[in-house]
């Protein structure tokens, strides 16, 4: 039993001793706190960047629309004409008219990922620089742990919040961002999405004739 205690008493000197060396070891925590989703918010190149996005997306809504009422046009003249067809013929023309009408469903999807993807990329690059610029201003404060708002319950001293200093940074380093036009995008596997696909457009096609 002695011995038991002895043990004890050594192992608890041990880790006492490790602690306090760890504690020594240690720099007490200066937190910097960084409000990321108001800086890509604010930020001028994110601000560049969603107006870049848009243009292409309105471009790109113009386009489809108008294809899309040609294929309406199509659509409906192609019913009208059912009666007057041969079965063979009208089968034929409306096969045909599905297959047109399925590539532009894919080239619709085709743009909105290659545009999601531009804006991804352009995002990502944004989000390394304000890494880089949070660098910068703890080092100029001292500040050796810097944490994300969203990771953040609740904020006492307002005082660590250096989301504005890191914001001046950032749009002194990167005022604007290069935005890939999407149609130049070079994909790593054709097979393979670079994006959330859109919606595919609500054309009906018309009927096959019954066999």
């Amino acid at each position: 039993m002695k011995k038991f205690l002895a043990t004890l008493v050594i192992t608890a000197a041990a880790v006492t001793s490790f602690t306090a060396a760890a504690q020594e070891r240690l720099p007490a925590p200066v937190i910097g706190i960084v409000d990321t989703d108001l800086i890509l918010r604010d930020s001028l190149a994110s601000k560049a960047v969603r107006l870049e996005r848009d243009k292409f997306a309105t471009q790109y809504s113009t386009q489809v629309a108008d294809e899309e009422k040609k294929l309406r046009a199509e659509d409906q003249e192609l019913a009208s004409q059912r009666g007057v067809m041969a079965p063979d013929v009208f089968q034929n023309r409306a096969t045909e008219f599905q297959k047109k009408l399925a590539d532009f469903q894919t080239r619709v999807r085709d743009k909105q990922e290659r545009l999601d993807f531009s804006f991804q990329q352009s995002m990502t690059e944004i989000g390394q620089s304000i890494y880089a610029a949070a660098g910068d201003v703890a080092k100029e404060k001292g500040i050796n742990t810097v944490l994300a708002r969203s990771q953040i319950l609740l904020i006492v001293d307002t005082a660590m919040d250096i989301t504005a200093p890191v914001l001046t940074k950032l749009n002194q380093r990167l005022p604007t961002v290069k935005f890939q036009d999407p149609a130049t995008l070079q994909r790593q596997d054709p097979n393979a999405a670079p994006g959330a696909a859109a919606p595919a457009a609500a054309v009906k096609p018309a009927a096959p004739a019954k066999k």
